[in-house]
């Protein structure tokens, strides 16, 4: 009588998700909210809601940065608001005004019956969904204007409408004569859009005096460059100004402020570690600050701000410290490099590569002197020399296959310290948020999937970790709120489920042996609750087109880390899965192995 054969348990670190079983025998096939670390399967870990009160609008950048004294603060930017959390994670609006005063005598004007005010504000410049604040207002028809408010309407250049909180009761005007305003800058765009309408497009595109069916002009969203110039933050948005904030001012905190003198049509800052500010412009155009003077921009023999101009690609679109003298600036086309010299030039430039740029300003991540960023068509490293990162095969057309490329601005990078490894969240085609991510273990230079609206789970628009202290990660999610990972086993109280699952691979080393399976014996590490161990067999391997369903099937729910599970069920090749979505879950793949008796030959 044959003998029981052990088979060990032991695929190498990475999910394969762009091959057919054939090429990815013995591989994991699939997994949700796992990670690879030192070789071996486990779950990610879990995270805690940190925030009480959600951002208005997706937080597509985010800053973590610490004042002179380590006092912790976090920046965050939406398309409609600028935040700082101050160290217990309490949220201070600081959106810049683009306009302050008074306006004249009784500016509103109500309707009996309607709680829609027109706003009397000569040249206001205001856009709908714009924010506005009233002070010193006083009650007229039954409405009290003093507030924030949001444009509703935009009736002519002096006039626009807002909604009250109550409904008038008279027509006619009031509100008094000492109404101070102050006008937020413009709201931007939450997602990216194609311009349609009169003019769009080449020559040819459509009918004379007709708007366009289909366009090539891209409204870009708004995504905010966040920076900070020791304890000052500095913010930026495409098309914007530069602002400064500081908090170590006393609380409750001013509005940041713009720096006058800075350029206008900024699209993303960085600060490098020689005290100078980069601005990334329109027109491929770089400009830096004065070193150690963000309030001096005009190039002079007594300073050191300087301008270039780049000529790969159609705009630039972010730019990362990378070493010490060295920084990388990514256009849509290429990388760049900026090298400090101190010479009359401050910084030599220089082309690295072509057809490998930014997919958005916050796809990119530099760890440890090494650069990792997401172009519209695949993941790249640079290390001394620009390269695709490391078995990126592996995932690479599953994600840009369904990539929505219409919000590819909305890709984010982010860095976890604690287990050292870089995700990337993005939109697949059918969402307008992020909902899935890949997640790339630099030590094991392998690739895990994520699937975030599967578990109905926010995934995240940015983020960051602090670089002294607590260095857990610290992420904004999708619903406004922000999470401190690496926080326990859980999604912030509730179960945070996984599973995992093994390709097909001959039992016994040899698919012309049809064997039984007689048990499983499990190795697992940090077992918490209970895990389905599902065990699937199949008599050949196909490409999917014939053979989709498996010989036999069975499932044991185990809640220890080692034990030995009675399964039997025969055929020539084995499917192993797992799965949990248990509160407090948990586990670490050790090195199972399964029991065999072969039983017969393939004819």
């Amino acid at each position: 009588m044959p003998q029981l054969q052990p088979v060990p348990v032991s695929p190498p670190p990475g999910v394969v998700l762009t091959e057919t079983d054939k090429v990815v025998v013995g591989r994991y096939t699939n997994s949700n909210m796992c990670r690879f670390l030192r070789g071996k399967l486990q779950k990610r870990g879990g995270w805690q809601k940190i925030t009480a009160t959600p951002t208005l609008g997706t937080p597509r950048a985010s800053l973590p940065w610490r004042d002179n004294t380590a006092n912790p603060f976090f920046g965050v930017g939406t398309f409609e608001k600028l935040y700082v959390y101050d160290s217990s994670f309490l949220q201070n609006d600081i959106t810049p005004f683009k306009a302050t005063g008074t306006l004249g005598a009784n500016p509103f004007a109500t309707t009996n019956g309607s709680n829609v005010v027109t706003v009397n504000s000569p040249g206001h410049g205001e856009l709908i969904g714009d924010f506005v604040i009233y002070s010193g207002a006083t009650t007229f028809n039954n409405v009290t204007m003093n507030g924030t408010f949001t444009v509703a309407s935009v009736v002519d250049a002096n006039h626009y409408t807002v909604i009250a909180n109550t409904t008038a009761n008279a027509t006619g005007s009031g509100g008094g004569a000492a109404v101070a305003f102050s006008y937020e800058i413009d709201i931007g765009v939450e997602l990216g859009a194609f311009g349609f309408g009169w003019g769009v497009g080449g020559w040819g595109l459509g009918t004379w005096g007709t708007p366009r069916s289909t366009s090539t002009v891209f409204i870009e969203p708004r995504v905010w460059g966040l920076d900070h110039f020791g304890k000052f933050l500095l913010a930026t948005y495409n098309t914007g100004s530069i602002y400064q904030f500081d908090p170590t001012q006393a609380q409750p905190w001013p509005r940041a402020q713009l720096i006058g003198t800075a350029p206008t049509d900024c699209r993303y800052l960085f600060v490098t570690p020689e005290n100078f500010v980069i601005a990334l412009r329109a027109n491929m155009v770089i400009s830096g600050s004065s070193q150690g003077d963000f309030n001096t921009w005009t190039p002079a023999t007594n300073n050191t701000a300087f301008t270039r101009t780049l000529a790969i690609g159609t705009k630039l679109v972010a730019g990362r410290v990378l070493a010490p003298f060295l920084s990388l600036v990514w256009s849509d086309s290429a990388p760049y490099l900026m090298q400090y010299t101190g010479s009359a030039f401050v910084y030599n430039i220089q082309l690295l590569a072509h057809k490998c740029g930014l997919i958005g300003p916050n796809a990119a991540i530099v760890v440890g002197g090494k650069a990792y960023w997401m172009s519209p068509d695949n993941f790249w490293m640079y290390d001394g020399a620009v390269q695709v990162m490391p078995n990126v095969e592996d995932i690479r057309r599953f994600v840009f296959n369904t990539l929505n490329i219409d919000n590819s601005y909305q890709c984010t990078a982010t860095h976890n310290p604690i287990h050292d490894e870089v995700e990337f969240f993005y939109t697949p085609m059918g969402q307008t948020n992020p909902t899935k991510s890949v997640t790339f273990s630099i030590k094991d230079q392998a690739w895990a999937p994520h699937d975030w609206a599967g578990l109905s789970l926010p995934a995240r628009a940015s983020g960051g970790s602090f670089e002294q202290g607590d260095t857990r990660p610290i992420l904004a999610g999708t619903d406004g709120f922000l999470y401190q990972h690496e926080n326990g086993v859980d999604a912030s109280g509730a179960p945070l489920p996984y599973s995992w699952q093994i390709a097909r691979y001959p039992l016994g080393g040899n698919s012309r042996v049809l064997s039984e399976v007689q048990g499983i014996e499990t190795d697992f590490n940090n077992m918490a609750q209970t895990m389905t161990i599902t065990v699937a067999s199949y008599d050949r391997l196909f490409d999917g087109s014939v053979q989709t369903e498996p010989l036999e099937t069975d499932s044991q729910v185990i809640t220890t880390n080692e034990g030995y599970l009675d399964f039997r069920i025969s055929g020539r090749y084995l499917q192993l899965s797992g799965a949990s979505s248990d509160l407090g879950s948990n586990f670490r793949m050790g090195q199972p192995q399964a029991f065999l008796m072969p039983i017969g030959q393939r004819p």
